[in-house]
């Protein structure tokens, strides 16, 4: 990313929200401008031309939620980022973010209970929809990834068949000569995210666990695994990319 400061058009219809990402984004160098709904967002997009948008989903006009904007923008032929927020239960819906990614979102985060503490320190009043606010700190993280990311290119291409973009997040395969987004749960992506970075060298379960975040047993860690194998290999039951390294844990590996 270049030197200049780079324009976040944030929309949400809360207004504490609103209010508290302002003072967060700034603080984190971030031109920050805003939008309560999803017609001054179009607007806004038109008029100011930011270099990425943070875009709540459920949005008060019903007729113009957050995916409705996305896929207008994207009608238009807006190719600006836009990383949606989202609540868990959707996050953990593939059908719902599949239909997000299609019109065009480029990556989300899931709306969690920090800034409802963060909220109360500050002093500020209780609203209606804390349980949605976002967790700052993965906010920030993934509009830096997203604005660092150099034109849009693919970090990994393997194979003809999966494409891996670690900074931004998103993970494609080839399916009937198309290239198709897979909807990964943030658990997944950083299991794959892991593997990848470490390109061939097997490494450790506890590790893969650790860096993912999973609590519990090895059986959890083996879920996920089979989750996003199901996902991701041509053949699930004969993996080719996520290899089992007996006595160790797992590696990455493109096809011969």
């Amino acid at each position: 990313m270049d030197d200049q400061i780079k324009t976040v058009l944030f929309v949400d219809d809360n207004p504490n929200v609103r209010s508290y990402v302002k003072f967060a984004l700034e603080d984190a160098g971030y031109h920050f401008i805003e939008a309560a709904d999803g017609w001054t967002a179009m607007e806004t997009v038109e008029e100011q031309e930011p270099d990425l948008i943070v875009l709540d989903i459920m949005l008060g006009d019903p007729d113009m939620n957050g995916l409705d904007v996305c896929k207008r923008l994207r009608e238009q032929g807006i190719t600006t980022p836009v990383i949606f927020l989202t609540i868990k239960d959707r996050a953990e819906d593939a059908h719902f973010m599949e239909r997000a990614f299609s019109l065009g979102a480029d990556d989300y985060v899931t709306k969690r209970e920090e800034l409802r503490r963060e909220e109360l320190r500050r002093g500020m009043p209780p609203t209606e929809y804390l349980e949605r606010k976002s967790d700052m700190g993965e906010l920030i993280a993934r509009i830096k990834a997203r604005l660092t990311r150099a034109g849009g290119v693919v970090d990994r291409e393997y194979d003809n068949y999966l494409k891996v973009d670690l900074a931004g997040g998103r993970v494609q395969v080839k399916l009937e000569g198309s290239w198709k987004d897979v909807y990964l749960t943030a658990t997944e992506f950083a299991i794959l995210k892991t593997l990848v970075e470490h390109d061939g060298p097997a490494v450790h379960k506890e590790q893969i666990m650790a860096a993912a975040g999973i609590e519990g047993d090895e059986s959890s860690l083996q879920n996920h695994i089979m989750r996003l194998r199901q996902k991701l290999e041509p053949n699930p039951r004969d993996p080719a990319y996520i290899v089992t390294h007996y006595g160790v844990g797992y590696r990455f590996r493109a096809l011969d």
